[in-house]
């Protein structure tokens, strides 16, 4: 064993045991698709150009992770939109940004809400040269809570939290009450009582802008006793184009922005995309500009991504996981041909069941799938060595894991590959006949009467095309399933594809293999939410409705910040409910490396606080 390999390993052990407002949950992607690679970049070495090798195809969607939260799209985002007014610092606080807030205010009012004011910097401007207001901020809670956004299939959330929200929303009045447009350069946001207490109570603060001569160029924001509202030729129909046009819309073609870099080409054929830098951008929160001329994402292969990087066609691999590929590119920096950082991820590997969705509907019926999978094999074939199990919904890098890894191994259940328990839960359940409809004779599929209807214990498996992951539950899986009587159907299909299902846009399935980043800003309580307003990519992707799930989760949304006990309390006996409901399974949390070109200089990510799309601007090209 070569001792980095040993290296790593005790690391593991000493990290993890094995039998670690309101924001979206970061990046759900399919653990290793690959698709053949598009073709390679310049070979110029000091070209002033970063080339970045993605496994997650790419889509044409460039607005933000309401319309797609595809993990290669989520990053590219952050390069395109900025001077949010809150943003998380390098070391994962929460701050308001001095490059965008002048001033602001936050005051308790009598009937319980919470109004919060914010006064934009002077000098801020588009990428085309036009000044930012706080018209534009306001105009982005108006529009991205407005029913003619919604009509774009966008889920139109961004005021949920604030006074007026729900009859802005449904359109009975055009004026959003909670909203305001003080001055040219102020706005002010008030919260709803039953919105307070609130853990991340900074985060109602936290306001983007969205460019209203591009989005709605006829419209005007104003203000009013009743609220801010949109006034001119404002309907689904505009923004149908100016948003939805697949040539120039916003969605596809972002051609106003105000983050570091700005769109310049993205070839969906070819799978790359192409950015410059911003020169209107006046830097994040600490002043820092990008000094990286042009950055290309492009769409590698798993099997062929480190040849690639080997090649120079890609001069960065960020969050490579998975025993092959580490060790692959371990080899290369022992030759002296790349450098690597290494970082525990936030976040973890898993197998996702659509709960609404006959069979796994049932808790016992997920709970008994989980029992046909050997983890621990599962783990050291796939991670060799660099990740281990998880229990439940956390990554190695969250404090919280790291401050219960021996109350978790006391307290949850590790689900120890046991046939024999699968099939006890399943009797339990209910599924108890054959497809004559006499008592189980022990072969073949399990049935059971719902409703005067005998049905098949048969789950729908979708997975995407080239995923180690999916290869290897496949050797795993259907052995067991079958023993226990459950037929498993995989299905074989691209990453838009799969997406479309767990969105219910498009066929859907029972379970789907993925991975996912737990945000910084994490908020269980949408998550596992009953709420229909929550049933969505992102949020409550499992499309469950469970009573103990929700009040568990839902526990930890009005803690103080600063409670840390009480957050770690109630964290969890969330992650005890949710290790009993069993809404994925979870498979690993494990190390991740960056692999990059020796031309990359000052190169520091970190998951979830410091992702690949802010540590850019730090970098240089040597």
């Amino acid at each position: 064993m070569k001792l980095r390999k040993l290296f790593a390993l005790l690391l593991a052990g000493v990290m993890a045991f094995s039998a670690a407002a309101c924001g979206a949950q970061e990046t759900v992607t399919n653990n290793g698709e690959s698709s053949e690679a598009s073709s390679g970049t310049s070979e110029e070495p000091l070209e002033n150009k970063l080339v970045i090798g993605a496994i997650t195809q790419m889509k044409a969607e460039f607005y933000d992770a309401n319309f797609c939260n595809d993990g290669t799209n989520y990053s590219m985002y952050d390069l395109l939109h900025g001077y949010t007014t809150v943003v998380s610092t390098k070391e994962g606080e929460f701050v308001y940004d001095p490059t965008v807030v002048k001033d602001h205010s936050e005051v308790e009012n009598d009937d319980g809400t919470k109004t919060y004011t914010v006064t934009i910097n002077d000098g801020l401007v588009w990428s085309d040269g036009t000044p930012i207001t706080a018209k534009d901020y306001v105009f982005a809670v108006l529009l991205e809570s407005s029913p003619e956004m919604a009509e774009l299939a966008y889920p139109s959330q961004a005021g949920y939290y604030f006074v007026g929200y729900d009859e802005f929303y449904s359109g009975s009045t055009k004026n959003f009450a909670g909203v305001h447009l003080v001055d040219e350069m102020t706005y002010s946001v008030t919260v709803k009582a039953e919105e307070l207490p609130f853990h991340y109570d900074i985060s109602y603060a936290s306001q983007w802008p969205r460019p209203i001569h591009v989005i709605a160029p006829d419209c005007d924001v104003v203000d009013a006793a009743e609220g801010a509202t949109i006034t001119g030729d404002f309907t689904s129909e505009v923004l149908e184009k100016t948003v939805n046009d697949p040539e120039t819309g916003y969605r596809a073609n972002p051609s106003v922005v105000c983050g570091p870099y700005t769109l310049s080409s993205f070839d969906v054929s070819a799978q790359e995309a192409v950015f410059k830098i911003n020169p209107n951008y006046t830097g994040d929160y600490r002043g820092v500009k990008p000094s990286i001329e042009t950055v290309v994402v492009k769409l590698v292969s798993n099997d062929t991504m480190m040849n690639e990087l080997k090649a120079g066609n890609v001069d960065l691999l960020s969050q490579t996981g998975g025993a092959e590929n580490i060790e692959a590119g371990l080899d290369l920096a022992d030759e002296g041909l790349v450098e690597y950082i290494s970082y525990y991820r936030n976040g973890y590997g898993k197998v996702q069941f659509d709960c609404s969705k006959f069979p796994t509907d049932s808790e016992n019926v997920r709970q008994a799938i989980a029992y046909c999978l050997d983890r621990n094999e599962f783990v050291r074939q796939y991670t060799g060595g660099y990740g281990s199990i998880a229990q439940s919904a956390y990554g190695l890098a969250q404090w919280e894991y790291q401050e219960s890894i021996d109350w978790i191994a006391e307290n949850l259940n590790a689900y120890e590959m046991n046939v024999d328990k699968a099939i006890e839960l399943l009797e339990a359940d209910g599924w108890t006949l054959g497809e004559d409809g006499q008592p189980y004779s022990g072969e073949g599929v399990r049935y059971k009467e719902v409703d005067g209807e005998l049905k098949p214990l048969v789950i729908e498996w979708a997975n995407s095309e080239g995923n180690p992951v999916s290869a290897l539950l496949a050797t795993m899986l259907p052995e067991n399933m079958e023993a226990a009587g459950m037929q498993l159907n995989p299905t074989t299909m691209d990453f838009s594809t799969l997406s479309a299902g767990i969105a219910h846009t498009g066929t859907t399935y029972n379970m789907y293999n993925l991975a996912t980043g737990i945000p910084l800003l994490n908020s269980p309580w949408y998550y596992y939410s009953k709420d229909p307003a929550w049933m969505q990519p992102g949020y409550n992707s499992n499309w469950i409705a469970d009573d103990e799930l929700d009040a568990a989760a839902g526990a930890l949304k009005t803690i103080p910040y600063e409670d840390r006990d009480a957050w770690l309390d109630a964290w969890r006996n969330y992650i005890k409910v949710w290790n009993e409901k069993m809404p994925d399974i979870p498979l690993y949390s494990d190390e991740y490396f960056d692999f990059y070109a020796p031309k990359l200089k000052n190169w520091e990510a970190s998951d979830a606080i410091w992702p690949w799309s802010r540590a850019i601007l730090d970098a240089s090209i040597g």
